[in-house]
């Protein structure tokens, strides 16, 4: 028996033509697979909100060290090499990258950057102020360093927020 283009006699794997079964069985699986998985968006969520707490210890932490006279160069490397684990586990851990994770996360870094900066103007203003006062260089009160740290991770945490708990 000979076959006509049109309809094929052989089953689709002897000639490598897909069946209307074939098909509706590949439609059926690509509509229910998903892009991103929810253990991707934890990740990224995850080390959203570890960058932005990283900054705001690191933020807190020199300046303790640049009032005590500890090694700042040493806690920069450190800061540095959580930086790079932290960006290296993100990138291994997951798979794919959530819907708007990236605008998200550059939003989220871009004020994390600018509180940052006002956390710094904050404690410089403060030991100015004690300066002027005629108070030696000390540390500050540990709310002083808890609110400039929080200042400076919020945008971050809550950039993971939103990724964690955009819709599925």
């Amino acid at each position: 028996m000979t076959s006509t283009p049109d309809r094929p006699s052989a089953p689709a794997s002897a000639t490598g033509r897909p069946t209307s079964a074939d098909a509706r069985a590949a439609l059926a699986h690509a509509s229910g697979a998903r892009l991103g998985t929810d253990r991707d968006r934890r990740v990224h969520a995850l080390a959203i909100a570890g960058f932005g707490v990283a900054m705001g210890v690191f933020v807190v932490a020199s300046r303790v060290a640049e009032t005590t006279g500890a090694g700042t160069g040493v806690l920069t490397a450190l800061y540095l090499g959580a930086l790079v684990a932290l960006a290296g586990w993100q990138k291994r851990a997951a798979g794919t990258i959530p819907r708007n994770g990236r605008l998200i996360g550059y939003v989220g870094l871009g004020a994390t950057l600018a509180l940052t900066w006002v956390s710094i103007i904050w404690l410089n203003v403060r030991q100015g102020d004690a300066r002027r006062a005629g108070l030696p260089d000390q540390v500050d009160s540990w709310w002083v360093y808890a609110c400039a740290a929080l200042l400076t991770a919020l945008p971050m945490l809550v950039a993971g927020h939103l990724i964690d708990r955009q819709r599925r």
